[in-house]
């Protein structure tokens, strides 16, 4: 028997609805967000509508707004089939925000026109109609109150404000989640946390000129936000090091992190302080780098910001932090517009507005100042990197650097550790430029007083990106993976970049306004620094020692193999032949010229960068186009790579003649998967890949097979998607 119910459709209006109190009436299911273990809610707010991005009507999603102790989460009533067409996170859902990747909040009228920015410390109004939230990778989500009880939109704003900046680093929710932690890393991940990982990459390098000192671990340790285990010249003296370090910005003497075994060698180097014997400490460091190349060949020193001691600069230096961050705020606004006629308004100024910004021209420094480095490197000369306190622009130009010069740099689990030892072991402040508070005290009260936020991380990622746009065959992954990377860095559920230095690493918490608390240094076989702390507050303690290290480079924690394989190139090749073993420099040797490095010499010119589509614009709606964008060459030498496995399966069977038809049938079906533009990041199509991506692994000997087929310049776009008339 048909009911009446069940003849007519069942259908709720939740847009232009009366501003009644829609959960007063019942009208409407609550839904429960997905939580993690030691995640707890704060904030809840249910009928809730979440506006359509840049949508002409007032459209939108019915649901419940979360706000936790981790995430900012929106769980709609009904489950629409695009919620699951993109890159699956384990521990975030399609509508879900790390806490930590809240960039800013607005108060709205309960649409995305009228808008006023929320302040930390500013009063809320008791009737909040509606939130706007820019994320730090640029999404941007619109919230309405319109159908919501009265208090839940202050509730919930309250909620973000207060629990999205903390004023305390123990705050975050890397303390407080709880699910144990199996470690899955690739052997062959070099995580640079021991002095046998720096011997490991030092006879990699096979540099037998340069040795390994603790003193950076001991009591007389004299660059603080370094790493415990530093390689220095073989001829420099502990105690001389000490002394010298007195003359350079936070300790930062020359420091090895590269080298060839013809001699030349890659350094890191802070700026010299103006002091009287500032200029001799340096030359007699150089003088010690000089005698570790086996040809005695002076080392060049190059600026990245200037020689501030000479108080020289150029127009190709890399700016100031502070105006890298308005540059980067020029570039947010652009890729962040809130309104449909404003992105058709920035549109008609689009490249002005880019040009503006500067942005692609600091990425063209970068790319400079990195080719320079390797061409020294090539020639066998040695190559001192030197900025500001030796944390930031070195970073990134030493990496760049290595990605030209060292193939192993382009592999995953290489580049991986590039980071790992660029930017982790050797201290770049990622609490203080990413914005979070600084490990073992408040927020400052005073903006002087305040750490500089910069996106200099960000800039190294585009760069790289530029580097796999230029060479598409040459590196193992994909700008999908460094757009991963992107926003797992606000994912503060990993300890990677949730430190300034390895000694906030080590055991946090251990600076709080404690006065008990003492630190002192003892060494073993790794010479790792141990602290010991008293009269520690119990909360405090409990924290410190239930804190669980999560590397983000398991990312079996957050992905499926089919997501991972998304990660590698299916055109990146190896180069196979055999390399001559490489015998150790001598005095018969040293009369032989050094043969040159091999290595990537990228457009280093501004015409030849391109704005990073898929990092900033994958929001944008008008934008994601189907057909279109690099991963559809992706997509297609992913079929092909499959195909080629299927005929090497049948060619082991004998019985390929066999069996061609139905190879061909299932090819011809593969081939015509089509994506999004910007895929795994928006609403694409996922299933159309699921025939084509299989889990990674027997990925690396396919590419093999395929990297030998492929043209590589098919995966050179000849220019942006983003021209569109004014």
């Amino acid at each position: 028997m048909i009911t009446m119910s069940e003849k007519l459709p069942n259908f709720t209006s939740y847009i232009n609805s009366p501003k009644n109190n829609g959960e007063k009436n019942g009208s409407l299911q609550e839904v429960k967000p997905r939580l993690l273990n030691g995640e707890l809610v704060v904030g809840a707010a249910h009928n809730v509508i979440m506006l359509t991005p840049l949508s002409e009507r007032d459209r939108g999603r019915m649901g419940s707004l979360f706000v936790t102790n981790y995430k900012l989460s929106f769980v709609p009533l009904e489950l629409c089939p695009h919620d699951e067409s993109g890159q699956r996170n384990y521990l975030l859902g399609p509508h879900d925000v790390p806490l930590t990747g809240v960039g800013a909040i607005w108060m709205t009228d309960g649409g995305p026109v009228r808008r006023r920015r929320v302040g930390l410390n500013g009063d809320t109004p008791d009737k909040v109609k509606g939130l706007q939230v820019i994320c730090k990778n640029m999404k941007v989500l619109t919230f309405s109150f319109i159908n919501s009880s009265k208090g839940n939109g202050r509730k919930i704003a309250m909620a973000l404000v207060h629990h999205a900046f903390p004023k305390r680093h123990h705050l975050l929710f890397a303390f407080e989640y709880k699910e144990p932690y199996y470690r899955t890393l690739p052997l062959d991940l070099n995580m640079f946390d021991r002095t046998a990982d720096w011997r490991r990459e030092l006879d990699r390098c096979d540099c037998p000129h340069w040795r390994i000192t603790p003193i950076n671990a001991t009591s007389d340790a004299f660059m603080l936000t370094g790493s415990p285990t530093l390689i220095v010249p073989m001829s420099a003296l502990d105690c001389n090091l000490i002394e010298y370090a007195r003359h350079f910005k936070s300790g930062r003497i020359p420091i090895w992190v590269w080298g060839r075994a013809e001699g030349a060698a890659l350094l890191r180097s802070g700026e010299l302080l103006p002091t009287a014997q500032a200029l001799q400490a340096e030359c007699v460091l150089l003088e010690h780098v000089r005698r570790s190349h086996p040809k005695l060949t002076p080392p060049r020193v190059i600026y990245l910001c200037g020689n501030s001691f000479s108080n020289t600069s150029s127009t190709s230096t890399l700016p100031p932090l502070g105006i890298l961050q308005a540059s980067y705020k020029k570039l947010a606004e652009l890729c962040t517009p809130t309104t449909l006629a404003g992105f058709w308004v920035q549109d008609s100024q689009y490249y002005s507005i880019l040009d503006s910004s500067r942005w692609l021209r600091y990425v063209a420094n970068c790319l400079a100042f990195a080719d320079e480095a390797a061409e020294h490197l090539s020639k066998n000369v040695s190559v001192v990197l030197q900025e500001g306190d030796g944390v930031d622009y070195c970073a990134v130009v030493s990496s760049l650097t290595q990605l030209l010069v060292d193939p192993h740099c382009r592999t995953l689990s290489g580049f991986q550790a590039l980071v790992q030892k660029e930017w982790v072991a050797l201290g770049h402040p990622f609490c203080d430029r990413f914005g979070l508070p600084r490990p073992g005290s408040s927020a400052p009260t005073s903006p002087s007083a305040a750490p500089q936020a910069a996106p200099v991380f960000l800039l190294f990622l585009d760069c790289v990106w530029q580097l796999t746009n230029q060479f598409p065959a040459h590196f193992q992954f994909t700008e999908t993976y460094l757009t991963t990377l992107w926003d797992c860095t606000h994912n503060h559920v990993f300890d990677t970049f949730l430190f300034n230095c390895p000694r906030d690493r080590d055991l946090p918490l251990v600076k709080f306004q404690c006065p008990e608390t003492y630190l002192s240094f003892s060494e073993d076989t790794e010479m790792v620094p141990k602290y010991f702390v008293s009269k520690r507050r119990d909360s405090e303690l409990l924290k410190m020692k239930n804190f669980i290290q999560r590397p983000v480079w398991d990312w079996s924690e957050q992905f499926s193999d089919q997501d991972k394989t998304l990660f590698y190139n299916p055109l990146f090749s190896i180069n196979k032949t055999p390399a001559m073993p490489k015998p150790r420099l001598s005095q018969t040797s040293i009369s032989m010229k050094a043969p040159e490095l091999a290595r990537l010499e990228p457009c280093t010119s501004i015409a030849g960068t391109e704005l990073w589509s898929q990092c900033y614009e994958r929001w944008l709606l008008p934008l994601d186009a189907m057909h279109s964008g690099v991963v559809q060459y992706h997509v297609h030498n992913y079929a092909v790579l499959k195909e080629i496995q299927q005929l090497n399966e049948k060619l082991s069977q004998l019985s390929i003649l066999s069996n061609r038809q139905s190879n061909c049938s299932e090819t011809s079906e593969s081939n015509r998967a089509v994506v999004s533009r910007f895929y795994p990041f928006s609403a694409g199509k996922r299933d159309a890949l699921t025939g084509a991506l299989d889990s990674k692994q027997n990925i690396h000997d396919r590419i093999m097979y395929q990297a030998s087929l492929i043209d590589a310049s098919q995966l050179l776009d000849s220019q942006s998607l983003l021209n569109a008339p004014d």
